[in-house]
């Protein structure tokens, strides 16, 4: 978190002019970083029309995500990525995604600091699509990357970099394609080429990263296995120097492994983060994990990875006849699902233990 400069002043009558002057406290930076990845964010035609607030006259989601707020607000950059493009008008679900832009400044008020845009849908509604979500994320002061208006931001800004204090993290983001529309003229989205990656990895070193992470979308749709290319394109990313690889488009979570040399953990491979929010229901679609990763850098110059999982579980009830969406965190579960959601949420965290067993997880309400 930025570090925080705490100023006491005091206000009292009996205060005269020889009275010195209060300094801040100023807390010492620690040499850590804090990431926290999010996975799908789907937007069907029932969650955009059910989003709208007919007194406010425009569409609001911060119920929906008001429950994972308090995990978000409390690290360095919360990332997530955005499956559907973003507009004023003309919303639109399934096939082709386009939803209000209200959906990006909520996720920020919340506690999103960055979008990756690289994924099949990225694409959904041409030209307008890519240059109004990139116009929206950047009116709203996010951080994006992965879709790019022309070719001088492509090359002045990719890789997106997060910084704070020492660390400078070189954050690229890839897709397997867009459900085979054509990429605008003129426009760029970044896709899975290893020759692309291997230049794109050298610039970041050449910008003196500190590290790298790669955000790919990728692998089988609801498959809860990685594929044998995820598994030679992740082999192949660590070889390159990557640090760590987080896998979105499957809608289901799949494992996640360590890269070991000696005593070191020199990679993690996050496959799949499942979905955040959408309105699928085929199996094990109705949740998904953030990955909370803190970097500490070690006095031999490696770094330390300290790796968590939170699972969260979509909670989709009816209020005054109206389905709501609600992401609700493993840790709260009890306390907010209800009924036949009570029974199917435990159920899905079990599956989350057997899947991920070997990895630690949030178990508080704060971290």
């Amino acid at each position: 978190m930025k570090t925080y400069i705490i100023t006491f002043l005091v206000c009292l009558l009996a205060c005269r002019e020889t009275t010195p002057p209060v300094k801040p406290i100023v807390f010492p930076e620690k040499g850590e970083v804090s990431l926290l990845f999010c996975g799908d964010i789907m937007q069907h035609l029932p969650q955009i029309l059910n989003a709208y607030d007919s007194v406010q006259k425009e569409h609001n989601y911060l119920s929906s995500f008001r429950h994972m707020a308090n995990y978000w607000i409390q690290t360095d950059f919360t990332i997530a990525n955005l499956e559907t493009t973003l507009s004023d008008k003309d919303f639109s679900g399934y096939p082709r995604f386009c939803s209000p832009w209200q959906l990006a400044r909520d996720m920020h008020q919340c506690g999103i600091t960055t979008f990756v845009t690289a994924n099949n849908h990225c694409c959904d509604k041409g030209e307008q699509g890519i240059k109004k979500t990139i116009y929206y994320l950047d009116s709203l002061h996010i951080d994006h990357t992965g879709t790019f208006s022309d070719t001088v931001s492509y090359r002045d800004r990719f890789p997106l970099y997060l910084e704070k204090g020492k660390f400078k993290i070189a954050l690229l983001n890839y897709t397997y394609g867009t459900n085979d529309l054509p990429i605008p003229k003129g426009c760029v989205v970044s896709l899975i080429d290893t020759n692309q990656i291997k230049r794109h990895l050298q610039k970041a070193r050449q910008d003196s990263a500190s590290n790298i992470i790669v955000f790919m979308h990728w692998g089988y749709e609801y498959h809860s296995t990685p594929n044998a290319s995820q598994k030679k394109l992740s082999k192949w990313l660590h070889q390159q120097g990557v640090d760590i690889v987080i896998g979105s488009h499957p809608h289901v979570v799949q494992p996640i492994e360590y890269t070991i040399n000696g005593k070191d953990t020199v990679g993690i491979t996050v496959y799949s983060l499942g979905n955040l929010i959408s309105n699928q229901y085929y199996r094990y679609t109705d949740g998904g994990i953030s990955v909370r990763l803190t970097l500490t850098k070690k006095a031999n110059g490696l770094f330390r990875y300290q790796m968590k999982y939170l699972g969260h579980y979509l909670y989709r009830p009816y209020e005054n006849g109206v389905r709501k969406y609600y992401i609700v965190p493993e840790p709260m579960a009890d306390s907010i699902l209800k009924g036949n959601y009570s029974i199917s949420g435990q159920k899905y965290f079990l599956y989350l233990d057997s899947l991920l067993k070997p990895v630690e997880k949030i178990k508080e309400q704060n971290i």
